[in-house]
């Protein structure tokens, strides 16, 4: 009887042993990137109707990342819902707008002004970067309603003095808005 258990444990050890075996030795699936739908080719261009909040993802509850002016044009490559993800030529981060605040551009539609010098108001928490890009370090945090002195533009980035006399730095032109007296 105690032999007859044992050579039953054995056969259950080599049976599971066996599945684990077949189970590992499945052929993965594997995707090739040039099976990956290319963004280049789904990108629609749409101009803003509406000033509109830029959103981490698709809803009012995610954080606010910018915001996109009346007239301005954004590139489309996704929807969820009544959100549509949009990216950026300028190296932003991408995000999410309400679908209500945008409509199908035409080509005939102006851009808007570019940034000029002056004050302008942080629209949400903020990083200065050392240089115009996302691939410069940040150099300083500024919080949302902060007044910065804007001395020029380049690439999508607002170059601002610093108060404290600090080497000047870059806020992401789509976060701060000019202020109307200035």
């Amino acid at each position: 009887m105690n032999l007859q258990r044992m050579s039953m444990g054995l056969s259950v050890a080599a049976l599971s042993l066996l599945l684990t075996l077949a189970a590992c030795k499945r052929k993965q699936d594997t995707t090739s990137t040039s099976d990956l739908p290319d963004l280049n080719t789904q990108t629609r261009s749409y101009v803003a109707v509406d000033s509109t909040k830029v959103r981490t993802g698709p809803g009012t509850q995610f954080r606010a990342i910018g915001e996109i002016r009346p007239n301005a044009r954004v590139q489309v490559v996704g929807r969820d819902g009544e959100w549509l993800l949009i990216v950026s030529k300028k190296g932003n981060a991408p995000g999410y707008i309400d679908s209500g605040a945008v409509k199908p551009a035409t080509g005939e539609e102006k851009e808007p002004a570019p940034a000029t010098e002056g004050k302008y108001e942080v629209l949400v928490d903020a990083q200065v970067h050392s240089g115009p890009g996302l691939q410069y370090p940040v150099v300083a945090n500024v919080e949302k309603g902060i007044k910065i002195n804007v001395v020029n533009e380049e690439n999508g980035w607002l170059k601002v003095e610093s108060k404290q006399g600090n080497p000047p730095g870059y806020v992401q032109a789509s976060l701060a808005k000019p202020v109307e007296n200035r």
